[in-house]
């Protein structure tokens, strides 16, 4: 008999921060690719994101709840194909342009939400740089 992976996380996209015409177009998006939608509360900003991503051996904090009104797109469990076509039909559906995202690794599932859209806006950035530099 084969021995079975328990409380695997399931593929998914995780949003935070989205008002209710984005978030049904998240929900099409997710439906058309066959993939689980977790839209967050506001108060989760300062949730791991190993625990967003339902991973095991991550728990809730404790004590007082985080908000941030920044807006972030996590994919959970995807392979390379699956988020580069989940992405391009965001852009299809009007999603396009969303600078903060990122896909769970092992290094950003122990960081806070919070945390992590710093670290996304720091890359975001760096990599426009330039061409903040060409705009002027």
């Amino acid at each position: 008999m084969r021995a079975r992976i328990m409380n695997t996380p399931k593929e998914k996209m995780i949003i935070y921060g989205f008002d209710e015409e984005k978030t049904e177009k998240f929900r099409q998006t997710a439906k058309r690719m066959k993939t689980e939608l977790s839209v967050l509360p506001p108060e989760s900003a300062g949730e791991q994101v190993g625990y967003l991503a339902g991973f095991a051996g991550f728990s809730p904090k404790e004590g007082e709840k985080i908000t941030d009104s920044r807006q972030c797109v996590i994919f959970s469990c995807m392979d390379g194909k699956k988020l580069s076509q989940t992405v391009d039909h965001m852009r299809s559906n009007g999603l396009g342009g969303i600078p903060l995202k990122a896909a769970v690794t092992p290094t950003n599932q122990k960081m806070t939400l919070t945390e992590l859209m710093d670290e996304l806006e720091k890359e975001h950035r760096i990599m426009h740089k330039g061409e903040e530099e060409r705009n002027v």
